[in-house]
């Protein structure tokens, strides 16, 4: 049996391996935060791996069962990783499982995540780990096949309890599809317990945006009418509830938007609310429109009372009361200063409509704060003078946050999604990459950065995560999955997120006390500082950047607590 201790960053997959990975012996951690690292283990066979004290038959009565028992002073927390199948039918691991129990075939790496919480009344010192790996075969006694050594440093260096009010994350959720995945009911109090522990996970990683849908169907489900690649329902759903009364007055019944606001807001989010399904709504080919009165055709779906069915607005006025009492509702909640009516990605062909309908929007409060994701220069520089919070492509960012950062100083941010090819967060993508964004976001002069899906899971996403790969690289889709258990599982990437905003908080601080020696430290890690030379074309980095291994990864970071602690 080899047993293999690597860094937290490492992704095991199903590719031939060339060289073994590089071993660790030893970690360093600060406190309140954690050390982490992956345990990887292999001997070409199929066998059954069991955490702890658990005693577990595999199906396969024949396979051996391999026990791992680790030994610390310290709070550990062992975690299976699983397989999806991603780029080049290469099976990546990235899903954090709760079981303790996990058979794994013999052409790949079982590998374990171990965690460690480091919290303030941690002594800085260091803290030896043993860990054991026993072989047992049904009912015969266990033999211990190997012990592995592991040394965790905890540094002085103290990370404040409010770290993450520095970031600003704003990872688009799709509620409708935490739904259908878990098969309950929409809005149902099944629904509100998995709402409350999505936000709940987002809150951990510096979450500060709601989204909300108050606009049916905002994206189409994403081409998933055209699409059929694989199985796909990708559509949203609004929160508020419009009725007409017999004598033809609308009336909205916000009480879902209010307990779904109340769950975020419970979990410590609570910054911005963006609203989507009002402005730039997506008209994708072949896709049915409502005929409304509008420069866009919104869809506000009401029930007759009069009739006793379901229709949809098309009339301009009937539209405008809808906004009105959406706005009015906001405002009420003294939440109005928070709310931004979101367009994602509009289009150059659409750029006259947007105009318009933004028009219609401020007709009923100028006050109206408008937010818009950009994938294309020109539509960029074409509404940027009417949009308050613009959100740039990474592409669009590399060329341009410097002009962003003057004209929207403190409100704009860059986004990745199904480009660049790197840095990115897909399934295959190196993990570094996702740290990567901490630095990316400081390098930048943003305060975070968004990606469009949290949660957008096809059919089978307990299993296969794919979807419309020849557009959407496999994992654009989901950073977290559906469990088997009835609620979310983390994933490697998830982790490594959570190291880049560390990461980004140490800038900040660092670059605030020693300006220049920040940069130096910077411009050291990146090799190439000038974003211009970043990326070849709108979808492809240079090749000759972005190669940092784990190890300049860890040089980075005790060069930016260094500086702190001069």
């Amino acid at each position: 049996m080899k047993a293999i201790l690597v860094h937290e960053s490492y992704k095991t997959s199903t590719e031939l391996i060339t060289q073994e990975p590089q071993a660790i012996e030893q970690l360093s951690a600060v406190r309140n935060s954690t050390a982490a690292c992956q345990l990887l283990l292999h001997d070409g066979n199929r066998n059954h791996y069991i955490i702890g004290d658990e005693f577990s038959i595999p199906d396969e009565i024949e396979i051996p069962m391999i026990r791992v028992e680790i030994f610390s002073e310290l709070p550990v927390k062992a975690q299976f990783v699983d397989y999806y199948v991603g780029q080049q039918e290469l099976a990546y691991a990235d899903k954090l499982l709760e079981r303790t129990a996990k058979t794994y075939p013999g052409d790949r790496f079982a590998p374990l995540y171990l965690e460690w919480q480091i919290d303030e009344t941690i002594k800085p010192q260091a803290y030896p780990v043993k860990i054991k790996v026993y072989r047992a075969h049904l009912t015969s006694q266990e033999e211990c096949l190997l012990e592995k050594n592991l040394t965790i440093e905890v540094d002085a260096f103290t990370f404040p309890k409010d770290y993450l009010e520095t970031f600003h994350l704003n990872m688009w959720q799709q509620p409708s599809n935490l739904a259908r995945t878990f098969d309950v009911p929409l809005w149902s109090d099944a629904h509100f317990d998995l709402i409350k522990e999505m936000a709940e996970s987002l809150a951990v990683i510096g979450q500060k945006a709601i989204t909300v849908i108050a606009g049916e169907i905002p994206w189409k489900g994403w081409f998933n009418y055209i699409v059929k690649d694989y199985p796909a329902n990708l559509y949203e759903y609004s929160m508020v509830k419009v009725k007409k009364t017999p004598d033809g007055e609308l009336s909205c019944d916000f009480s879902v938007l209010t307990r779904y606001l109340d769950c975020f807001f419970a979990a410590g989010i609570k910054e911005e609310i963006d609203v989507f399904g009002l402005l730039g709504v997506w008209e994708p080919p072949f896709f049915p429109l409502v005929n409304l009165d509008h420069p866009e055709k919104l869809v506000i779906r009401f029930y007759d009372e009069g009739k006793g069915a379901f229709g949809f607005i098309h009339q301009k006025a009937e539209l405008q009361e809808y906004l009105r009492q959406v706005f009015d509702y906001f405002k009420g909640k003294n939440l109005w200063e928070k709310v931004r009516i979101v367009s994602d990605e509009p289009k150059k062909h659409q750029i006259d409509s947007f105009r318009a309908s933004l028009a219609v929007l401020k007709e009923i409060d100028p006050s109206i704060q408008i937010k818009a994701a950009f994938d294309k220069e020109d539509v960029l520089f074409e509404l940027l003078p009417v949009i308050d919070h613009p959100v740039t492509s990474y592409y669009c960012t590399c060329n341009h946050y410097e002009t962003l950062a003057q004209s929207h100083p403190g409100k704009m941010q860059y986004y990745v999604c199904n480009y660049p090819d790197k840095p990115n967060t897909f399934l295959h993508s190196p993990l570094l990459e996702t740290r990567m964004q901490g630095i990316l976001s400081y390098q930048f002069k943003t305060d975070g950065f968004l990606r469009w899906a949290y949660n957008c899971w096809p059919e089978h996403a307990r299993s296969d995560i794919r979807y419309n790969t020849s557009t959407l690289p496999i994992g654009d889709l989901c950073f977290v999955y559906p469990g088997n258990h009835g609620h979310l599982l983390l994933s490697l990437r998830y982790k490594q997120l959570q190291r880049g905003i560390e990461d980004f908080y140490l800038l900040k601080t660092a670059q605030a006390a020693q300006p220049q020696q920040t940069d130096a430290v910077v411009a050291d890690f990146l090799k190439v500082t000038d974003t211009k030379h970043w990326m070849i074309d709108s979808h492809h980095s240079h090749p000759d950047v972005f190669l940092q291994t784990a190890e300049e990864m860890e040089a980075f970071h005790r060069a930016l607590l260094e500086l702190l602690e001069k």
